[in-house]
């Protein structure tokens, strides 16, 4: 093989090179996010809450204004039990659309779990200490506890779980 000829394939091995790294990563389609929705609601719906928030995760970054993908993703944090993650996935929903009922909801149930958290550890540790403060925590506590009881009748009420969309 010549020189020039070499110099030729090397320019043209490097420009393909070069084109391929600018061309960047490709747009969603809207056949691979409905699929991508489908496949997180089959996962949540099957107990398989790790793979949810993975597809989750990957629309709400594909859909980065879209609300209800916050919404879903702050759902799948909360069955994964990272409720600040959940937390900051309601607040973006609430961003994008300030008067997304569901998310104002769940955001609150969050709050309330742990408010009557911390409220339950100040008890604890005010044990023998304050007992001013040991009964005002636990008074707290068992509002919050008849409070959020009262929603259901029975027990502290969910996060909304339905992740097809907005339906209760």
């Amino acid at each position: 093989m010549s020189d020039t000829l070499r110099i030729a394939m090397t320019a043209l091995a490097c420009a393909l090179l070069a084109a391929c790294a600018s061309s960047g990563p490709s747009k969603p389609t809207l056949a691979g996010i409905k699929a991508l929705q489908e496949q997180a609601e089959r996962d949540a719906s099957g107990g398989r809450p790790e793979q949810a928030l993975a597809s989750y995760q990957k629309l709400a970054n594909q859909l980065p204004t879209n609300a209800d993908a916050w919404f879903r993703l702050g759902n799948a944090y909360v069955r994964m039990g990272q409720p600040e993650q959940a937390v900051d996935a309601y607040q973006q929903a609430l961003k994008i659309e300030p008067k997304h009922a569901k998310a104002w909801h769940n955001l609150g149930v969050l709050r309330l779990r742990q408010a009557a958290a911390a409220f339950s550890e100040s008890a604890v540790d005010a044990n023998g200490n304050d007992p001013t403060l040991q009964q005002q925590s636990t008074q707290l506590v068992d509002g919050i506890a008849r409070l959020t009881s009262a929603s259901d009748g029975s027990r502290a009420p969910a996060p909304t779980s339905t992740d097809a969309g907005r339906g209760p």
